[in-house]
């Protein structure tokens, strides 16, 4: 699995150096030269800033002489499929982060899921507060690992590298046996026939055994998501349930959306 660490390192080191070779990439990371050659494609993908040539990689300003936002690609993106899922609707993503973590308050014992508003959520925590949090997801254990005012708990299971999230029978039963004051939850569909919905059976599963595990349910779900339908369904609306969406949610969706659960506009 390709860490932010070691992609961090990477392209601090090639900033550095400007011109580096595989050899000298493997070395310093003490990993193969097929893993290196591996890190230096994936950093081609994800930012303009590095180039990879034959037998190494190459550092490049943009026309501006800035960086592109390189520090805040290494620490975001675990995977391409992240990646991508990540610059969808971002904007809306952090309003309803910002919305759902001032709901926090010292003391808590949080239930975090996977996804990439999930992410964004846990990057808008307050370093002030004092808080337990449950994670199933190991991109948002590494964007908490150093907050030490939170006691952060892995829930340990088969890790799926393409969504960063942790799943079987095993984590199931990791989560049946803790409960936490607040549960913040994703999914990809929520329609009016099917609730909630997403496109994994087995993360299906987790989410629906999340669900039985806290006091209070925060759905964190923008606007564009609202009217579609995913393969399996996460679980049906309920009244004691929240909604956090964007402010792009169109107003008969929003009125339709009070009728059936609490609903809190970011």
């Amino acid at each position: 699995m390709i860490t932010t660490k070691r992609i961090d390192s990477l392209m601090k080191f090639i900033e550095e150096k400007k011109m580096v070779s595989i050899n000298e990439i493997a070395e310093l990371l003490n990993i193969s030269v097929v893993t290196a050659r591996r890190d230096v494609e994936y950093l081609e993908e994800i930012t303009p800033n590095i180039k990879k040539v034959r037998g190494g990689a190459v550092w490049k300003e943009n026309e501006s002489g800035d960086k592109e936002n390189i520090g805040n690609i290494s620490k975001d993106y675990l995977n391409d499929r992240f990646h991508k899922q990540s610059k969808t609707n971002i904007k809306e993503k952090k309003q309803i982060a910002l919305k759902a973590s001032a709901l926090l308050k010292s003391g808590d014992s949080i239930l975090l899921d996977a996804g990439s508003t999930l992410f964004e959520f846990a990057k808008s925590i307050s370093p002030n507060l004092t808080i337990t949090a449950f994670i199933t997801a190991m991109n948002i254990a590494e964007v908490l690992e150093d907050r030490e005012t939170i006691t952060k708990i892995v829930l340990g299971g088969v890790f799926r590298s393409k969504t960063t999230t942790m799943v079987s029978s095993m984590m199931e039963q990791m989560i049946s046996s803790i409960y936490v004051d607040k549960l913040f939850i994703a999914a990809t569909g929520l329609s009016y026939t099917h609730g909630f919905t997403c496109n994994d059976i087995l993360e299906a599963d987790v989410k629906k055994q999340l669900l039985k595990s806290a006091k209070e349910v925060y759905w964190l779900v923008d606007s564009s998501k609202v009217g579609k339908i995913s393969s399996f369904q996460i679980s049906p609306f309920d009244s004691s349930h929240t909604i956090i969406t964007d402010d792009n949610i169109q107003p008969e969706n929003q009125n339709e959306l009070e009728k059936l659960m609490n609903v809190i506009i970011a």
